[in-house]
């Protein structure tokens, strides 16, 4: 009775914030955004059964479905406008960065141009090649090939996980017809899918010219590959980006909106699992006493409604941690500059897990070197001494060893 509860109470959230983002849409966003979501719906229940078939990986990771790429569009939708404005300002990026980017080619500024439209069709396309059947890129970044000669495809879960940034862009260019229908531009939708995965596409600095440039040929090497198996041809226009310095400029601000969108993930009690079950964590059972997110989470017990106990430490950690993170977003506070808030539920419980999700935030920061973003963190409720002296190691460590790439974190706590 009390799992069906839950359940039911979790829908009408989930019904409550998809009609309260909608609400915000225009009739026609709002439109658009749904027959997105009808034209990669088979993609994402596709996605929903290679996690369900894979209980031991994929099936404990954190929800890349409809209900993912739906919060993901309305945090990078808030995101991107954020930007816009802060851009517009003269704000965002760091003092100094357009004159040394004047002498140095390789280097993009920030930009504007890229609407709503294209962002909400990229948030709800960017994890559709989450399943099965997608194309390898090694380590090196070459396709991989099985010993007949044929390409690889993704069976395993790791192989999906990996690869899922690829597979959705080449999604994008297989659906160009429909999505351009809608109005879309379907080469930045199809980069802003493969770049928000900085491993994959291989775009780690989101402001260095050549790691896009790479990126467009690791892509055109698995649309060789696509087009060698199908009757169906796809096609990505590289020269958009290249002939166009503008749009180049707003592809790094709409990859990097994405980008923190989608780590954006209002998780809260009972976050969904890929295999669609319930993430329950038994809080009770977590040492917020120990000296590291592992020692905090060994003893934890986190159940999943599809696979059960959860055995992975690792995944144990990341859902203690996402859990304590209820809601994110992204500011233009008022002395003008860009702020990334994240709210926490409690900071004198499982603060290493805590801060290990707030690193996931700052990793995305991180990427956008030339951006001038904080994070600011906050807490429901008074925070112990103790643990306020936790926080401030764990920062620390983060500093020394990023030093100059450091994303400066204030805790709201120290303001009082």
């Amino acid at each position: 009775m009390r799992k069906n509860i839950i359940r039911f109470l979790n829908a009408i959230c989930l019904i409550c914030a998809s009609t309260s983002f909608a609400a915000t849409l225009s009739n026609n966003l709002n439109d658009i955004q749904n027959k997105v979501l009808e034209i990669t719906k088979e993609d994402y229940l596709a996605g929903k059964m290679t996690a369900i078939n894979d209980p031991s990986y994929l099936g404990d990771f954190t929800n890349h479905t409809e209900e993912h790429v739906l919060m993901v569009a309305e945090k990078s939708l808030e995101i991107m406008q954020t930007f816009q404005k802060a851009i517009k300002a003269g704000t965002f990026q760091k003092e100094g960065t357009f004159a040394k980017n004047a002498s140095d080619e390789n280097r993009i500024n920030f930009g504007t141009g890229i609407g709503d439209l294209d962002i909400i069709v990229a948030s709800i396309c960017h994890d559709s090649g989450m399943k099965k059947g997608g194309y390898i890129l090694s380590q090196e970044g070459n396709l991989v090939f099985e010993d007949s000669g044929k390409p690889k495809k993704a069976t395993e879960g790791y192989d999906i996980r990996k690869n899922h940034a690829l597979n959705s862009a080449i999604n994008v260019l297989s659906k160009r017809k429909q999505l351009e229908e809608l109005g879309a531009n379907v080469d930045v939708v199809c980069m802003l899918c493969f770049a928000h995965s900085k491993s994959t596409s291989g775009i780690k600095d989101i402001n260095r010219k050549s790691d896009w440039l790479n990126g467009f040929n690791k892509l055109e090497k698995v649309i060789e590959a696509y087009n060698s198996e199908h009757k169906d041809k796809i096609y990505f226009y590289r020269e958009k980006f290249e002939k166009d310095s503008n749009l180049f400029s707003a592809l790094t601000t709409a990859a990097l909106a994405l980008r923190l969108g989608d780590v954006s993930r209002d998780s809260g009690k009972h976050a969904k699992s890929q295999s669609d079950g319930e993430i329950v964590v038994y809080t009770s059972t977590v040492n917020s006493y120990a000296k590291d997110a592992n020692g905090e989470a060994e003893k934890a017990l986190v159940y999943n409604y599809r696979t059960g106990y959860i055995k992975s430490l690792f995944s144990r950690t990341i859902h203690i941690g996402e859990q304590n993170n209820y809601l994110n977003n992204t500011i233009l506070d008022s002395d003008g500059k860009v702020y990334h808030s994240m709210a926490i539920s409690n900071a004198n419980y499982a603060p290493h897990c805590t801060f290990q999700n707030i690193l996931e935030h700052c990793g995305e920061l991180e990427s956008a070197p030339d951006a001038d973003i904080k994070i600011k963190i906050t807490a429901s409720q008074s925070v112990n001494p103790k643990f306020q002296a936790v926080y401030d190691e764990m920062r620390q460590t983060y500093y020394d060893k990023k030093g100059q790439n450091a994303i400066k974190i204030i805790y709201k706590w120290e303001q009082h």
